[in-house]
């Protein structure tokens, strides 16, 4: 079995892959920020442009993230990373250049197939640019330079469109004629390329823990059923509460504390920062501490112990003061970015290589469905229950104490083992 690359060329991928999370993760915010401007100059319906700025971007990204999992098994991934960073700045670029829906679901479509390729593609590369000791918290990275963007995109866009907007109007020649709105797309489109130098310099590395040098299918999937099938079905549970809880933060903040959008921007916006950061890295922490001394076995627990935690915090929109609502939202999202941390991990070491990309692609698409599904729940059962926060604590509740069982199951559920004297490189 060939050696892992050295920590400084992990370390440089590590960092190039975050830059990655980071700037898609702002783009799908940052666009948005500008739904309401697109709307008016396009002259689009609110069902229109919702059907364009999330339906079909989550719906490419659902049906090819499979398709993209297996294929990221066989071919080099860097190469995949490539293709994928230049379809995505594509497919901004189609967004601030659209004249009508079409033009705007096409580039959306784009950004969605872009999106179901540098998933699996990243994770996979995690797993052979580190070794096992180093493998969780370079896995977390990930999710950090997502939740990085998230709060990027509310900064960087909402300050670049508002400087913009300002600029077009004391001088409507200085942005080419060109609405403020499309400037910040294509801008963000430049900014994409700008990290594709830096992808290209990467090495492809030898595939590290593998049974068939040639890539593996779906099927074979199966043999390790006791471990994916709970890990899945718990991965949904979690990713629906954390989509039913998430959502409707800011109605509840406004219908049951008063509070307005520019009272709670600041600090609710720090609480998701630093929750979601800080739960990345402890799941990262924690499960290198686990792997070390426990075995792989126990990779799952730490996701049931943060579902367990996250069931009495989704009472917190009948807590009596925002004080103690703002404490139990923190505890949620620290539970809920460690849970969904700790599957990708789990995945990453109880799957072989040449399966990785095909189960984290499952993975993500288990993930879109339920958080798709969560949201209309949580209003429909509170409509039937009479209020938003007693609703959220009925769908987030059970679905995280489900996600905790399923969890907890993944220990007992194992496939064929990957011994080393199975294993064989893969040349890249």
């Amino acid at each position: 079995m060939p050696a892992y690359p050295g920590l400084g060329e992990a370390r440089l991928s590590q960092i190039v892959l975050m830059a990655i999370a980071l700037f898609t993760a702002m783009d799908i915010y940052v666009v948005s920020l500008l739904i309401e401007p697109i709307k008016h100059d396009l002259g689009l319906t609110d069902v229109e442009v919702g059907f364009a700025n999330t339906t079909t971007l989550y719906a490419a990204y659902g049906l090819l993230c499979i398709p993209m999992g297996v294929l990221v098994d066989r071919l080099r991934r860097v190469r995949m990373l490539a293709v994928a960073l230049t379809l995505w700045c594509g497919g901004l670029a189609v967004t601030g250049l659209s004249s009508g829906l079409a033009m705007l679901v096409a580039g959306k479509i784009m950004l969605g197939a872009a999106n179901a390729i540098t998933v699996p593609a990243a994770m996979s590369l995690f797993s052979d640019y580190f070794a096992p000791e180093r493998r969780s918290m370079a896995i977390s990275s990930y999710g950090m330079g997502q939740v990085l963007g998230q709060a990027a995109a509310i900064l960087i866009g909402g300050w670049g469109f508002g400087a913009l907007t300002g600029l077009s109007a004391s001088d409507p020649r200085a942005l080419f004629g060109l609405a403020p709105w499309r400037c910040v797309s294509l801008l963000f489109a430049l900014g994409g390329l700008a990290i594709l130098p830096f992808l290209l310099r990467l090495r492809e590395p030898a595939r590290q823990e593998v049974r068939a040098v040639n890539g593996g299918s779906v099927r074979e999937l199966w043999a390790y059923r006791g471990f994916l099938l709970p890990l899945f079905v718990g991965t949904a549970c979690i990713a629906g509460a954390g989509t039913g809880v998430m959502a409707w933060i800011p109605p509840v903040l406004t219908r049951v504390y008063g509070q307005q959008p520019g009272d709670f921007a600041g600090w609710f916006g720090a609480v998701a920062l630093i929750s979601g950061l800080g739960g990345f890295f402890l799941a990262g922490r924690v499960a290198t501490i686990i792997e070390r001394r426990s075995g792989r076995g126990r990779l799952a627990w730490p996701a049931m112990v943060a579902a367990l935690c996250c069931a009495p915090a989704t009472l917190m929109a009948v807590m009596p003061s925002l004080p103690l609502f703002a404490l139990w939202v923190t505890i949620f999202t620290i539970g809920y970015a460690v849970a969904l941390a700790i599957t990708i991990i789990a995945l990453n070491f109880g799957v072989p290589n040449e399966l990785r990309g095909a189960a984290i692609g499952i993975n993500v698409v288990a993930i879109s469905i339920a958080g798709a599904l969560a949201g209309p729940l949580v209003a429909f059962v509170g409509e039937i229950a009479g209020g938003l926060g007693v609703a959220i604590a009925l769908v987030g509740g059970p679905l995280s104490l489900i996600g905790a069982f399923c969890f907890h199951r993944v220990s007992g559920g194992e496939g064929p083992k990957i011994g080393p004297g199975q294993a064989a490189a893969i040349a890249p």
